[in-house]
């Protein structure tokens, strides 16, 4: 069965367009956002405890980040080809992930940037 796949991504979610029957699949990440902190000290060449905790929570946001990659990687394993775009850094992050499968790496279409999705009214 030919199956071409649209996927719109972002950190917060992904939608799934399948081409043959316009079924949208949306995966959302329920992803904390990175902390982000104004200036970093050093004390005695090592962090202070602030550093240490936002280091803790960009470590999480990774694993966070990981694990939704991997889920819709897996709704994308019997697609024939497909076509990625979004706003941000998502799409790209989540064009190295697909590379390193080795079944999914040459169903690649295309990589583009797209602003928004809006639902068909």
């Amino acid at each position: 069965m030919d199956r071409h796949v649209g996927l719109w991504i972002d950190h917060k979610q992904a939608y799934v367009i399948s081409h043959k029957d316009g079924r949208v699949e949306v995966i959302p990440s329920h992803i904390e956002p990175p902390a982000h902190y104004s200036g970093g000290t050093q004390l005695g060449g090592k962090l202070n405890q602030k550093g240490d905790t936002e280091l803790h929570r960009n470590d999480r946001f990774r694993l966070q980040l990981n694990k939704y990659y991997q889920q819709v990687v897996s709704t994308l394993k019997d697609a024939n080809s497909i076509f990625i775009m979004g706003p941000g850094e998502a799409k790209i992050e989540f064009e190295k992930i697909i590379k390193r499968h080795k079944s999914l790496q040459k169903r690649i279409l295309k990589v583009e940037t797209a602003d928004k999705i809006t639902k068909n009214r």
